[in-house]
């Protein structure tokens, strides 16, 4: 029986045909993945917002800056609230991931602390946009339906953290502290210059200012040490007291 259209062997299929599928299957595996369409997504939102500012921004600018269509813009995001509140939680994760990174790989406390800082700075410096929105949108309404995510987030760093940082408090390497005060050593003073700096009102060079900020921590953390341990007395101190209390 002669072959028909449908049954010639595919090594005599036309050249034409080999090609068109050929390019079929490159355009298909050139189709963006669903998880790179969220992250293109939220890269544009994230321009909107710090090109516009959050509310004079719609959806429909974000879907044209991240070349999507609307049915794909809601399949991921049902409210720009909700894209909003994700962009931020993503801002959170990456600067936790950040500095987890740099800390963990330190075993001495003073070079985890200063690499913690240093991390702290480097990443507001690398994304200075995601980190303005931080900074700005922290108490926005549309966080109100990402608190219980932000706060397990939060916990679970701190809980990383902690370990480290237990180990060198029970040590006596580090003042024995609650995790809201050393965040606050650690991190306001950094937290105020890098604030100054996006706002372009830093009077210091970057690399100067931040190894001066990573020394300030530690130091800050050993005074608090020594302030808190009895002071030292010699004998001669104890016999000049006992004589003076004849």
């Amino acid at each position: 029986m002669a072959a028909t259209h449908d049954d010639k062997p595919k090594d005599r299929q036309d050249p034409a045909e080999r090609a068109n599928r050929a390019d079929g299957k490159q355009r298909a595996d050139e189709r963006p993945s669903s998880a790179e369409r969220r992250r293109a997504i939220l890269n544009a939102a994230l321009r909107c917002f710090s090109l516009r500012g959050y509310d004079a921004t719609t959806m429909a600018e974000i879907c044209k800056l991240a070349g999507v269509s609307t049915g794909s813009m809601y399949h991921h995001f049902d409210s720009k609230e909700r894209l909003a509140a994700e962009l931020y939680l993503a801002g959170v994760r990456s600067t936790q991931e950040h500095g987890l990174h740099a800390l963990l790989a330190h075993r001495r406390t003073e070079d985890g602390v200063r690499a913690l800082v240093r991390a702290y700075l480097d990443w507001v410096q690398a994304q200075p946009e995601l980190a303005r929105f931080l900074f700005a949108m922290r108490h926005a309404e549309f966080m109100e339906s990402a608190e219980d995510e932000l706060e397990r987030m939060q916990t679970e760093a701190v809980e990383t953290a902690s370990a480290w940082m237990r180990a060198r408090m029970e040590s006596g390497e580090l003042p024995e502290l609650a995790p809201s005060v050393l965040r606050a050593v650690l991190y306001g003073p950094a937290a105020h210059f890098a604030r100054r700096m996006l706002r372009g009102e830093a009077d210091a060079e970057f690399e100067l200012a931040k190894e001066q900020l990573a020394t300030a921590a530690y130091a800050a953390l050993r005074g608090l040490l020594a302030s808190a341990q009895p002071e030292a007395i010699s004998p001669a101190q104890i016999a000049a007291r006992r004589a003076a209390m004849r």
